[in-house]
């Protein structure tokens, strides 16, 4: 009976050895002792140094991104601000159209007609005016309208310098 023990104990240690030996795992640090394999060690370096380069080149990928839209931003900014200065400029020049009309002296019926067109409409273009500055439209729809602002602002200035020569 002696002779078992010892005989158990070698068999028990050449058992936790054989599995320490014929471990499968690649990952060094579960390989345990004698489950070291430098070709598995080798390939796991270089898939991390593949998934960094992925990582890196996305990271590098949207950073572009990110100055692209940053730049598309400032272009829209700078687009929307120049849109808000020119409707700045039209209503001021609505109401100083409406100041000239409301200093102007008419002759005769027809020409107090004629003004008061000129004054209805030179007050129609400055509601419209901060319609447009008010809108959501799109700054190209809003830069479409105030080109259509300006011709009419320009008609009426024609029509007021030709009621006021006469």
């Amino acid at each position: 009976m002696k002779s078992i023990i010892p005989i158990a104990g070698c068999l028990l240690m050449l058992l936790s050895l054989g599995a320490c030996v014929s471990s499968t795992e690649t990952d060094p640090r579960k390989g345990g002792l004698f489950g070291y394999n430098p070709a598995a060690y080798e390939k796991r370096i270089e898939e991390r140094k593949t998934k960094l380069a992925a990582t890196e080149a996305d990271t590098q990928k949207a950073k572009q991104e990110s100055q692209q839209l940053e730049s598309s931003k400032q272009e829209k900014q700078t687009r929307h601000e120049a849109l808000k200065t020119k409707l700045a400029a039209l209503y001021s020049e609505s109401g100083k159209l409406e100041n000239q009309l409301k200093k102007t002296k008419t002759a005769n019926a027809s020409q107090n007609q004629a003004l008061k067109r000129l004054q209805d409409g030179a007050a129609a273009l400055k509601a419209d005016t901060i319609k447009t500055n008010n809108s959501d439209a799109s700054d190209a729809a809003k830069q479409a309208r105030i080109e259509q602002l300006q011709k009419r602002m320009d008609e009426l200035l024609k029509e007021a310098e030709a009621l006021s020569s006469l």
